[in-house]
């Protein structure tokens, strides 16, 4: 009986993959784009500063606690969301909860600061998207050995 249930699992899971037409393969689509897109725009700003200065998203006792200032914290974690970026552009299957993480992290910071917990919600929601992809990918992504 038990045996019957997972051959009819994977069964499915053959038939969802092998259907890029299907809403599942979109939403991935949807996904992965989206989460190269955004951390490497917010890391390229980090540089720039068009978008906020960034800086003042940085909780005071995380920034008390460094050894330099906020500004090359801050450009440092630009480097970290490009590097994050090119992570789910490439390895989406890694890259995706390496961004969960991430935003995790952000998270964290928002509440420490204080005032930005609008934001913090917001980072939430892309927390659950980027697990989206990360869950997506083991179906549609196959650069690692996926059924793709």
């Amino acid at each position: 009986m038990a045996q019957h249930a997972i051959n009819a699992f994977a069964g499915r899971r053959d038939a969802v993959v092998a259907d890029r037409r299907s809403p599942a393969y979109r939403a991935y689509q949807i996904l992965h784009v989206g989460f190269v897109a955004a951390p490497l725009l917010a890391g390229l700003d980090k540089f720039t500063d068009l978008m906020t200065n960034w800086d003042g998203y940085l909780a005071k006792p995380i920034a008390n606690a460094l050894p330099f200032s906020a500004h090359t914290f801050m450009m440092i974690v630009g480097v970290v969301e490009i590097v994050a970026a090119l992570l789910v552009a490439l390895r989406p299957k890694i890259g995706a909860y390496v961004v969960a993480a991430w935003l995790v992290g952000i998270i964290v910071d928002l509440l420490m600061l204080g005032g930005a917990y609008d934001i913090a919600l917001r980072d939430f929601g892309l927390c659950l998207g980027a697990l989206a992809l990360g869950r997506l990918a083991l179906d549609f992504d196959h650069k690692l050995g996926g059924r793709a």
